[in-house]
């Protein structure tokens, strides 16, 4: 392979990871979700345009957070056991280094063919960790999401419209 190759590689392996990284993260978001927000609201709920409206509100809180934070708020809900709390906290501490540390820590590295095999499996490592949490977390949102009514086929339905919005954007750009 030669060498321009063997760096997009390097580059595509790293987005994956981040990538990853970014669905653990939503993956935390959807927790807080299901265990704050409507665990909150769903014994008050009167319409669904204040449901959307309290949604959007929190949601946009969220997103303002970084993964750290959102990691205190689902610890702070105390649902999570110790062997999940440790794991998300090393998809964090793995997180934080691939956005700000990475590419630094490995500048050496990257300049030569067995340095750029290293990261490529240090990536895969990272990546499976990501997997490993996603998981982890995916059958506890999927119980919470059953909890409210949200099943299988509901989520293929909100799936459906979502790509159908999509879908008429796209069409109309082409």
């Amino acid at each position: 392979m030669d060498t321009s190759e063997h760096c997009k590689e390097v580059y595509a392996y790293f987005g994956l990871a981040m990538y990853r990284a970014q669905c653990v993260e939503q993956s935390i978001v959807q927790l807080l979700i299901f265990f704050d927000f409507f665990k909150e609201n769903v014994p008050k709920f009167r319409t669904s345009e204040e449901w959307e409206k309290d949604f959007d509100k929190f949601d946009k809180v969220l997103s303002k957070k970084t993964m750290g934070s959102l990691l205190g708020l689902v610890k702070d809900l105390g649902m999570l056991d110790n062997d999940i709390e440790n794991i998300l906290s090393l998809a964090l501490q793995k997180r934080n280094w691939l956005a700000h540390e990475y590419f630094v820590d490995h500048a050496l590295d990257f300049i030569n063919e067995a340095g750029r095999n290293k990261m490529l499996k240090e990536l895969e490592c990272t990546i499976e960790i990501f997997n490993l949490v996603e998981d982890t977390l995916q059958p506890i949102s999927s119980s919470a999401a059953l909890k409210y009514g949200l099943t299988d086929e509901a989520l293929e339905e909100i799936k459906r419209e979502m790509y159908k919005s999509v879908e008429s954007d796209f069409n109309a750009n082409n």
